[in-house]
């Protein structure tokens, strides 16, 4: 069997929308035969637009030229390694394709893998065969909205306001509210205008889910929010629902912002009579772990991210 040709995807040769279908396909598939979806969400939405704006896209074909894995590699936010994730043909694995779309992404680039059980069992197992240790861990963390440990009601300290995001008018404060808060963050931290409007044209965004906490006397300063997130919406029988984003302005640390914020998405998504709430939150940021295990969240799944040594 002749080795896979890994061709690679940017501004000069870019993807097409042929092959974006293709990848796409490909990433369902491996989806519904290993229980967990390959590409997380930016990696996705990256490869249906053909994003090439910090973005590398990798196909591996075999010699009738079908894709038969995909790897795509992101530029992390400053200072950061890129990020990066890969998927191969369920039919095609064993085979080579992996090592090859591996040796095609920058050396020091961060591999996730996003499987759970078996499959992240398998991917622990590629990874070590091929040299990479794992240097991050996302814990999936969920819990009742029905049921459980009731969570407290929602303190807001003196001087602040609630409302929700407004289209046309809140777009570059919430932006330059999750760059300072996720400035050390390798993937929200890199977030741009580009990435928000793809995210406020899918069927999910509801503005009416974007919470914010705003100044008192001056509503347009944000002081920190959270971005719910119900995929697929109610309307299409979604029940679960996501604490998408929560951020915090740097300089409000320390008030309480948090976990008030984060109480009030929860009101939110019980209101609107869904059954689980799940979350994605870094192994090392201890405060948020510890402030979402205090509201009642365990862990669900553990996702890791791997590297060369």
């Amino acid at each position: 069997m002749c080795p896979p040709t890994v061709a690679v995807r940017d501004q000069e040769h870019p993807l097409t929308a042929a092959e974006a279908d293709s990848v796409l396909a490909l990433a369902a598939d491996a989806e519904r035969h290993d229980g967990s979806a390959p590409l997380s969400e930016q990696f996705r939405l990256s490869a249906r637009s053909r994003d090439h704006d910090g973005a590398r896209h990798l196909l591996a074909t075999d010699d009738a030229g079908a894709i038969i894995g995909y790897a795509q590699w992101r530029v992390g936010a400053a200072g950061e390694p890129p990020s990066a994730e890969l998927v191969v043909a369920p039919t095609r694995r064993r085979q080579g394709v992996g090592r090859a779309l591996l040796v095609a992404l920058p050396r020091d680039a961060r591999v996730w893998s996003h499987g759970s059980g078996a499959s992240a069992a398998s991917a622990s197992a590629f990874a070590a065969a091929l040299g990479l240790e794992p240097v991050r861990r996302l814990h999936v963390m969920g819990r009742s909205l029905r049921s459980g440990p009731p969570w407290p009601a929602p303190e807001l300290p003196a001087g602040y306001a609630v409302r929700t995001f407004e289209r046309g008018r809140d777009e570059d404060a919430w932006l330059a509210l999750n760059a300072a808060a996720f400035a050390h963050h390798p993937e929200q931290g890199s977030l741009r205008r580009a990435d928000l409007d793809q995210r406020m044209a899918e069927p999910w965004f509801d503005p009416a889910g974007l919470i914010l906490v705003v100044e008192a006397d001056d509503p347009d300063r944000l002081a920190a929010s959270h971005w719910t997130k119900v995929d697929p919406p109610v309307q299409d029988g979604g029940q679960v629902g996501e604490v998408y984003v929560v951020a915090v302005s740097p300089d409000r640390q320390g008030q309480g912002l948090g976990r008030t914020v984060t109480v009030l998405g929860l009101d939110h998504l019980r209101s609107l009579g869904l059954h689980e709430v799940v979350l994605y939150v870094d192994e090392e940021n201890v405060a948020a772990v510890r402030t979402y295990t205090a509201l009642g969240f365990t862990d669900v799944e553990v996702h890791q991210q791997f590297a060369r040594p």
